[in-house]
């Protein structure tokens, strides 16, 4: 049986079966602090376990098949991030939102939240990152200065927490 131009009936099935994911993007202003409150939204469950709000999280993972190791050193201004893949293989650090940072290289940065999580989307025109979770994992990509990029994916619940400690 054909159906609307060509399709078949199960092909308009499948169509009809799997739901599109709704998207909705909101920019993040670029003023100091704006990108680094999201940020600590979405990990807030971690952070707030911090006495003062300053501690490190340390997550390790996998990216296909090599091993990843994310440190996210988190204070009241800024988290100082170091991803670490294949032991040396692929390595970026970057600030998320450092106070005295400047704005100019930013492209755009924006909250996206969807129905399987929320993104934090940071491009700019020397690299950029990406930071996805639904509260139970955490994907995060990146893409130094050199153009080298990596994405590793982590699991919260085996998140280790270090009070106090920074950069």
């Amino acid at each position: 049986m054909k159906i609307k131009k060509g399709l078949t009936l199960a092909a308009s099935c499948l169509l009809v079966s799997f739901p599109v994911m709704a998207e909705n993007i909101v920019k993040v202003p670029r003023e100091n602090g704006a990108l680094h409150q999201e940020f600590k939204n979405l990990l807030n469950d971690y952070i707030s376990k911090f006495d003062t709000g300053v501690g490190r999280i340390h997550l390790s993972g996998k990216s296909g098949s090599d091993s990843c190791e994310v440190d996210f050193y988190t204070n009241d201004d800024t988290t100082f991030v170091t991803l670490n893949v294949d032991k040396g293989g692929f390595y970026n650090e970057f600030y998320i939102d450092h106070p005295t940072q400047s704005f100019r290289k930013v492209l755009f940065q924006n909250l996206i939240m969807r129905d399987d999580g929320v993104e934090l989307k940071v491009v700019r025109r020397d690299g950029g990152y990406s930071i996805v979770t639904d509260g139970e994992k955490l994907v995060l990509a990146s893409k130094s200065e050199q153009g080298k990029d990596s994405s590793c994916e982590f699991k919260l619940t085996h998140a280790a927490l270090y009070n106090g400690e920074t950069e």
